[in-house]
């Protein structure tokens, strides 16, 4: 197990500098809503939604590829992997570096308009952030399944994507590192703080939004695509391996079809071109 409390003061710490600070995200939230789906108080954590906790169930599970609509993932700590390959069924499963019990095993609930949902531990639970596991969840799809949307929250995990097809993807998230790797996506949105987003595209999704604070981010794409790039904030730097105009305050590559949004404080963005 990992010390998450000391983690947990030093983001609020954080969230709570830039809440007075009056810094808002470009979609209306604050960094404090980032973190909302977690209660902080003494390095406690809550765990999923206590008002919905009879609807899930404990363990991992697997689903005609046709019964899933969208995802929505809630994980803390260590690794979140979302993985297409040549099956027909969502298959959810778990390891952990510990033994678990009813409170520390993932729960989920597959709900009437086809969204999976998937908690960390049992929802409503309430523990001290030491006590928490290492775990790995594994998320398997089948490759020709496309969502309508995959939503990820979470702390301090790292999340990796392998030719996963959706509408749409959003990640509010605390220090995690996330990995994309040839996924088909039409929107792509990350709130954060201090994030890491390494993406290679071969299809460039029509738009990106990136909301954080200290944030990382590498976008690798083929040399002939075009993008029309809209930087927002303070202290944000932007390097690109693609040729560039810069109109106003837009940076126009290609055609400029991929709308990208980057808004925050300190972040960094790097083009690169896909090999």
């Amino acid at each position: 197990m990992k010390t998450f409390r000391l983690t947990v003061l030093a983001v609020c710490a954080l969230v709570g500098v830039m809440t007075m600070s009056g810094c808002k995200l470009s979609n209306g939230k604050t960094f404090e809503d980032i973190t909302k789906e977690f209660s902080f108080e003494d390095g406690e954590i809550t765990l999923g939604n206590e008002t919905d906790a009879e609807y899930y169930t404990m363990g991992g599970a697997s689903f005609g590829g046709q019964q899933v609509k969208a995802l929505e993932i809630e994980w803390l700590d260590d690794w979140v992997t979302i993985v297409a390959y040549d099956g027909n069924e969502v298959v959810i499963s778990e390891t952990a570096d510990s033994a678990l019990n009813d409170s520390t095993t993932m729960y989920h609930y597959l709900q009437a308009d086809g969204t999976l949902s998937i908690e960390f531990g049992k929802p409503g639970i309430r523990f001290k952030g030491e006590q928490l596991p290492d775990k790995q969840l594994v998320v398997k799809v089948p490759r020709a399944l496309t969502f309508q949307s995959i939503e990820l929250n979470g702390i301090g995990h790292n999340v990796g994507m392998d030719g996963v097809r959706s509408g749409s993807l959003e990640v509010n998230c605390v220090r995690n590192c996330i990995s994309l790797n040839e996924c088909v996506l039409e929107r792509v949105e990350v709130n954060g703080v201090s994030p890491t987003l390494d993406a290679t595209f071969s299809q460039l999704p029509k738009k990106m939004e990136l909301n954080y604070v200290s944030g990382k981010t590498v976008l690798k794409m083929p040399e002939d695509a075009g993008f029309t790039l809209e930087m927002g904030g303070v202290k944000q730097e932007f390097y690109s391996e693609l040729p560039v105009v810069k109109k106003g305050f837009k940076y126009v590559a290609g055609d400029g079809s991929c709308k990208i949004e980057s808004n925050g404080v300190s972040g960094t963005l790097d083009i690169k071109v896909k090999q």
